[in-house]
């Protein structure tokens, strides 16, 4: 009966330094220190984790909206240069007597600052009697308004050049247009008037975005 006793005593005892150990270091059983489970804590790990990586999406889509907004991103296919591109539509289009585009004519006929130009190619008529023109720019960042700006005046003064005179060559250069992909600008005059300027235009327009993505 004393052995019995005995060992009963020692089990007891046992069984309080094991219940002991469990509540100084801050658990019993599955119970954390702050009263919750475990899976609870792992919930909570697991949303907030959702939650940051959510974010981090939400914030990318919109650098990514933001760089389309800006024009940014713009880049041509590999291997291509603006030679390919004005050469593709001088070939569709047409172009009468063309004069090659220099960093003199670039300066003294349209306007434009070489320092504010990575790279261009172009070819413009000769000839008082044409409109022609398909002229391709690389413009440095920060520069795109400034360039266009001359562009534009450019076509405008291809237009009184003909306002009075030649009014199928001054149709022409209504129809004309400056195609923008980020900070490459093309201005196209050019087309056969039997096919309609306008479709040939937008002829021009698809020649230059199949060298964009």
């Amino acid at each position: 009966m004393k052995k019995i006793t005995g060992l009963t005593l020692t089990v007891m005892l046992v069984v309080s330094m094991l219940a002991g150990c469990g509540a100084n270091d801050g658990t019993v059983g599955n119970s954390t220190n702050d009263g919750r489970s475990v899976a609870e804590r792992s919930g909570d790990v697991i949303e907030n984790t959702g939650r940051n990586a959510g974010e981090a999406v939400r914030e990318g889509a919109d650098a990514a909206g933001d760089m389309v907004r800006n024009g940014e991103g713009m880049i041509m296919a590999a291997g291509s240069r603006i030679q390919d591109v004005v050469m593709d539509i001088g070939e569709a289009l047409g172009i009468t007597m063309p004069n090659k585009l220099d960093e003199t004519s670039l300066k003294d006929v349209f306007g434009l600052d070489p320092a504010d130009i990575e790279e261009y190619y172009g070819e413009y008529s000769a000839v008082n009697t044409s409109a022609d023109h398909i002229i391709g720019v690389k413009v440095k960042d920060g520069k795109v308004d400034k360039v266009r700006k001359a562009l534009e005046s450019r076509k405008e003064e291809v237009l009184k050049n003909f306002e009075e005179y030649l009014p199928d060559q001054y149709d022409k250069a209504q129809a004309g247009k400056i195609i923008e992909k980020g900070n490459y600008l093309f201005l196209v005059i050019a087309g056969d008037s039997n096919r309609g300027y306008d479709n040939e235009i937008n002829r021009a327009e698809e020649i230059v975005g199949g060298y964009f993505r």
